[in-house]
């Protein structure tokens, strides 16, 4: 399945000093390697099961750097993985640009990069869509130069979420797509930006539609299966096996701790909690256990408890809990941040969740409490998508033989989507589940009055509650063992 000539020969020949890692072609003949921690770096939580790195969360995979033109990928993926829309997005990375970008159609898929100039590369392996749709293998690196992994960063960032932190949509049209694994991206989110602000390695810790008291719920009951702390100490989750196995049988080491753990967890558990005093009273209790938790598996690390992107609802409660956490604990390497509430005017991606443009806002925010609370230096890197406004405006006058009416059509149809909610909501669901979510969702905003959104951002506020991460009910598929 694999080829590993060169690696046969080279074992056979350890007492003359070959080494897979040492290799080089002499006349430009690509080399086999396999993916250790002596050839590649590990991006996010990872596996290596003797042959093969596995791995299944947003944003993680493998870099490395090579001297030459030419190298090439084999990825296998489980049995979620090969789908040319809900199947796992891989990005393909050079020299910091992305030069491919596949969804997995076959099995193993083999992906070659010709990067031109015969120079220091350094290429990336990113999965690009979210864990809980796929794990995939890195079978194979075959390279026309000897293979090194990367250095390591000057600091780390572990970013523990749900489908924010996916990318969940960030490729979308509009609120009115659904979701697809085809528009998950995690390198545009905010914490891959904000990792790209400080040159950070990072981790993704995040899974749609999932919670800390409760996941995303349309039918006012708990939903005690969707909870990030059950998967907080394993390399990943994903509905798709592999020869037998899940990648959630396997155990994360923690063997190398953070600088900064940031927790962005909430917006599901508003659509159970909906301002109801007993309720967000459990949400407390149980997001103190999780700090307890990440404090067990990171005793050095900082801890920001962030929240707001898509709802600000349950941010007290989080307030909350850090108080009651450091009361009870001592423990005061822990702080916390509300996001600003997303604006319509920057756009919306599938199923009203962030815009790339929102992300880099948050992005914004985020680097510069990291800065306040900890003195760490941004990079001046630009991690702003590209403004496209003025090629929309070319368009337009290019097009303005367009009719009156279909002009006045389309105004009448933005007026509604950003001032009736309820209209807005009901466009967005996909389902008579979704849309009693969306109604519930409102009613949790209208309970718990959150003083925080000014009349501008009001209607924002409720359309990102609506909202509230319709990833569990929009994601389900097929589970494949």
């Amino acid at each position: 399945m694999k080829a590993r000539i060169i690696a046969a020969v080279c074992s056979a020949a350890v007492a003359l000093g070959c080494g897979l890692s040492q290799s080089v072609s002499a006349d430009g003949e690509m080399v086999s390697y396999e993916p250790t921690t002596e050839n590649v770096k590990t991006l996010g939580r990872t596996y290596y099961n003797g042959e093969s790195l596995w791995f299944s969360l947003t944003a993680s995979g493998a870099e490395y750097q090579f001297t030459g033109t030419t190298t090439a990928i084999t990825i296998t993926g489980d049995g979620n993985a090969i789908s040319a829309t809900e199947g796992a997005r891989i990005g393909f990375f050079a020299d910091g640009k992305k030069v491919d970008d596949v969804m997995l159609t076959e099995n193993p898929q083999k992906v070659t990069l010709d990067l031109g100039e015969d120079k220091l590369h350094t290429v990336s392996v990113v999965k690009l869509s979210e864990s809980a749709n796929s794990s995939v293998l890195i079978d194979e690196i075959e390279a026309d130069g000897a293979i090194s992994p990367t250095e390591s960063k000057s600091h780390s960032i572990e970013f523990i979420g749900d489908s924010i932190t996916c990318g969940y949509g960030v490729d979308g049209k509009s609120e009115n797509d659904h979701f697809l694994t085809s528009t998950e991206d995690g390198t545009k989110t905010y914490a891959y930006k904000t990792a790209q602000l400080f040159d950070s390695d990072y981790s993704m810790v995040s899974y749609s539609g999932y919670g800390v008291l409760s996941g995303y719920t349309s039918n006012d009951k708990i939903n005690s299966n969707s909870i990030v702390s059950k998967y907080y100490d394993k390399v990943g989750f994903s509905w798709g096996w592999i020869d037998g196995k899940n990648i959630s049988q396997v155990d994360w080491d923690f063997s190398s701790s953070p600088e900064l753990v940031v927790v962005n967890l909430g917006t599901n558990d508003a659509s159970y909690t909906k301002g109801k005093a007993d309720r967000i009273e459990a949400f407390t209790a149980e997001y103190v256990d999780l700090i307890k938790l990440i404090r067990e598996k990171n005793p050095n690390s900082e801890i920001l408890c962030t929240l707001g992107i898509m709802g600000q609802d349950l941010y007290p409660a989080i307030e909350d809990a850090v108080k009651q956490y450091v009361d009870e604990t001592g423990d005061t390497k822990i702080n916390s941040l509300k996001f600003d509430v997303q604006n319509l005017e920057d756009g919306l991606g599938s199923d009203w969740h962030p815009s790339e443009k929102t992300h880099a806002k948050a992005a914004h925010k985020l680097a510069d409490k990291i800065t306040e609370l900890y003195g760490w230096s941004v990079n001046d890197v630009d991690i702003d998508p590209i403004d496209s406004s003025s090629e929309e405006d070319t368009s337009s006058e290019d097009n303005s033989d367009a009719s009156s009416d279909e002009n006045s059509e389309t105004e009448n149809s933005s007026s509604e989507a950003t001032t009736d909610t309820s209209s807005a909501a009901d466009s967005s669901a996909n389902s008579s589940a979704t849309s009693s979510a969306s109604s519930s969702a409102a009613s949790s905003s209208s309970a718990s009055g959150n003083k925080d959104a000014s009349p501008q951002t009001g209607v924002t506020a409720v359309a990102s509650a609506v909202a509230i991460f319709f990833a569990v009910s929009a994601i389900v598929s097929k589970k494949k063992k």
